[in-house]
């Protein structure tokens, strides 16, 4: 649903409205930190839950909320300077400001649901907002309301989850705080405070320095391409990252299960986005225009670069939250804070040379760093490094020959990408498709039992 409505804003608004409102999402992003206070996660961790604590959690997240939407309302005219888009930037900014109150009275919720995994609840909430929400941003866009679709897409997605989660969820606050049980939850909180600013910093200071010094237009083709990737990552390994803090920290006492756990999820995971990630990268140049429409022709060869950004990240999905099931949550931290560190001094590197060298750095950064994620694992965790990496290369492998065989048929018929888009589309989604099924049926046959599995787990 979420990329349906994409394509439908990509064809009636701007690359530089996208532009404008990535920058002040970036900057909600950093705020909603503040407001969650890993919070949230704390209570999902935590092995035993009396009622004391989500209402600590709740009234904590809510007068915070408040506290910082109004100082960003008050900031925002200096923050929009910056970026030289003061009179457009400033109003978008203040009103997303707003959504930070409404993810305060999410949060609380939203962990018990997942707590008790009640995940078919979180998926109805996500899609009743999805859907709302995309449909009241289609109709703004229609009436040219230009940027403005995309505020009120945000807040509408966000009021209609909202309502939704408070519908599915039986727990209702009561008028009762504890400074003590706030004390015991920041154990957890602030590493992961740590870990969601430095997440943070690693997947938006590219947005943010984009923005700043190659102007909207030119982050609005940059986002749109790593909207797409982050899409496919959310479509196809969110069915497994929605269980997986709650089964890790179920099983933090049974290393040998935990660790069973993790592998067949990053397995599950991996061999799930990876091919799709080899259809987009290969059939960008046509599919992309063709869907989304000419204007974003200059995004087509920034997605192809960050689809290797999203094969990875496909399989390191679950590495933060196996560390903070295991109570190693300072460990997770100094694994995002090297990570963002190094991604950081790559894309001002970069930055210089324009936004596709920054797309180049931005995915280097993350294969640079991964020995050392797998050293963090293996050295808190017990995770085997030749065995985790073997349930990313054996999809990556079919990955390579399932693109190989592509660039084949685009060297011997030039002209089908031309002359019949939809046919080429089809012939590399066939390709795909083939070599994976058999490929996945003679190297890891046991995928197809634990996907339905999970899945039947998840409804």
């Amino acid at each position: 649903m979420g990329l349906l409505v994409l394509v439908v804003l990509g064809r009636l608004l701007s690359p530089q409205d996208f532009g404008l409102v990535a920058v002040a999402t970036a900057f909600m992003a950093f705020a909603a930190v503040f407001v969650e206070q890993g919070l949230g996660r704390s209570l999902v961790q935590k092995h035993e839950l009396s009622s004391i604590y989500p209402n600590t959690t709740l009234w904590t997240s809510l007068v915070t909320s408040g506290l910082i939407a109004a100082v960003i309302i008050v900031l925002a005219p200096l923050i929009a300077g910056v970026y030289g888009a003061g009179d457009e930037l400033t109003p978008v900014i203040q009103w997303l400001a707003v959504g930070l109150v409404i993810n305060a009275l999410s949060s609380t919720p939203a962990a018990l649901l997942e707590r008790e995994f009640k995940f078919k609840s979180l998926a109805i909430r996500r899609f009743a907002g999805t859907m709302v929400g995309g449909v009241a941003a289609v109709i703004a866009a229609l009436f040219g309301l230009g940027v403005w679709s995309l505020v009120i897409q945000s807040l509408t997605t966000g009021v209609v989850g909202l309502l939704t989660l408070w519908t599915a969820s039986k727990w209702r606050p009561q008028f009762e705080f504890s400074f003590s049980k706030l004390k015991e939850l920041w154990g957890t909180g602030t590493s992961i405070i740590g870990m969601e600013l430095i997440g943070l910093l690693n997947s938006q200071a590219d947005r943010l320095l984009i923005g700043a010094f190659l102007g909207p237009t030119t982050l609005g083709y940059y986002f749109m391409a790593i909207r797409i990737v982050s899409i496919v990552v959310e479509l196809f390994s969110s069915v497994f990252s929605g269980i997986s803090l709650t089964t890790f920290s179920r099983l933090q006492n049974d290393r040998p299960r935990l660790l069973a756990w993790f592998y067949k999820l990053t397995s599950l995971s991996s061999t799930t986005a990876i091919p799709i990630f080899a259809v987009a990268g290969t059939t960008a140049p046509v599919l992309l225009p063709f869907v989304f429409g000419a204007q974003w022709a200059p995004s087509v060869v920034l997605m192809q670069i960050l689809c290797f950004l999203g094969a990875l990240n496909a399989v390191a999905y679950f590495d933060r939250s196996v560390l903070i099931a295991v109570g190693k949550a300072r460990a997770a931290f100094l694994l995002t804070l090297g990570q963002a560190l190094l991604g950081l001094v790559l894309v001002v590197i970069a930055l210089p040379w324009g936004v596709v060298f920054v797309a180049i750095a931005v995915t280097l950064r993350q294969y640079a760093y991964w020995p050392m994620r797998l050293v963090i694992l293996k050295r808190n965790v017990g995770v085997e490094p030749w065995k985790y990496f073997l349930q990313w290369l054996r999809p990556f492998g079919l990955s390579v020959l399932a693109v190989g065989l592509s660039l084949l048929m685009t060297l011997y018929l030039p002209q089908l990408s031309q002359n019949a888009p939809i046919v080429f589309v089809a012939a590399n989604v066939l390709i795909v498709t083939v070599i994976f099924l058999a490929g996945t049926w003679a190297l890891n046959r046991s995928f197809f039992s634990d996907l339905m599995k999970i899945v039947r787990r998840k409804m």
